[in-house]
């Protein structure tokens, strides 16, 4: 009988112990491309993921269902929201972070929330998020499963907290604070795994992770973002598009281009009159 050499096949099932994760309930950007080829050039697994379960009471919930579902598998995970996008694939922070967190004896790390042009800010932002396969992680998203949010609007104190969300970045401060976990986690600057448009003056690079949270249109904020820095709306450099043998590139063309801005104009002109009203029947609706 011939022996078989199995070296191949062992090596094939060895599983990379950190998994780059992201989804929700539908896939609604191109995003996918900069995760999976920031993962694939740093030696990460990847997952697109949707996030469909029972019992899904609040929309971010699928976060962390997707979490509960992927974590197990992995020794770490780190999620990353569908409108954050990797600008600068020569930093390796993620292993980095992991590596330190391991040797503080952390089971997250977790960036601060910048300081927006309006003046809002926040202790934390749950869009990028590193996530180890801990007790205490578990007992995190317990918490935050658990957790009512109009209990946390309650206690909730904006010049301690900075802005309310209505979401899991409130849940899940509420229950870091609450619980005594905060001790396990590590706050990093948002320009190293979490930022904003307005931090990036000079190129990509000037920060890790750009975040379109907040845009009406994301797909135009992500479109005007590469324009502004000449590169493709996938934000990934030519050189690793082609590596990686991505072929449908930069699928926003002039005209559609140019609609969207016009209709994001007009109805940003409306938005922000209405405003100040939005929010007073969101704090209604928790009372």
């Amino acid at each position: 009988m011939t022996t078989r050499d199995n070296s191949d096949v062992r090596h094939a099932i060895i599983r990379p112990r950190v998994c780059l994760v992201s989804g929700a309930d539908e896939i609604r950007f191109r995003s996918y491309i900069n995760h999976a080829i920031y993962a694939r050039t740093h030696g990460l697994d990847y997952r697109l993921e949707c996030g469909i379960d029972r019992d899904i009471t609040n929309k971010f919930f699928y976060k962390t269902s997707i979490i509960r579902r992927v974590l197990p598998q992995y020794e770490w995970i780190v999620w990353i929201d569908d409108d954050a996008y990797f600008t600068d694939f020569n930093r390796d922070n993620l292993n980095r972070f992991i590596e330190q967190a391991e040797l503080d004896g952390k089971f997250m790390v977790i960036a601060n929330g910048p300081v927006e042009p309006n003046g809002f800010w926040s202790i934390i932002n749950t869009g990028v998020m590193l996530l180890r396969n801990d007790p205490r992680t578990w007992q995190l998203l317990h918490l935050m499963e658990k957790s009512d949010l109009r209990e946390v609007r309650t206690w909730w104190r904006e010049e301690t907290h900075g802005v309310f969300t209505h979401g899991d970045q409130d849940q899940m401060l509420w229950a870091l604070e609450t619980s005594g976990l905060m001790a396990g986690a590590e706050i990093v600057d948002h320009r190293e795994l979490n930022s904003r448009g307005h931090y990036y003056e000079n190129s990509p690079s000037d920060a890790f992770v750009m975040h379109f949270c907040g845009h009406y249109d994301k797909k135009l904020g992500i479109a005007r973002f590469a324009k502004r820095f000449r590169i493709g709306q996938e934000l990934v450099p030519d050189d690793l598009l082609n590596e990686f043998s991505c072929r449908v590139r930069s699928p926003m063309g002039s005209a559609e281009y140019w609609l969207r801005g016009r209709r994001m104009d007009a109805v940003g002109h409306v938005k922000r009159a209405l405003r100040p009203l939005w929010h007073r029947y969101r704090n209604w609706k928790l009372r």
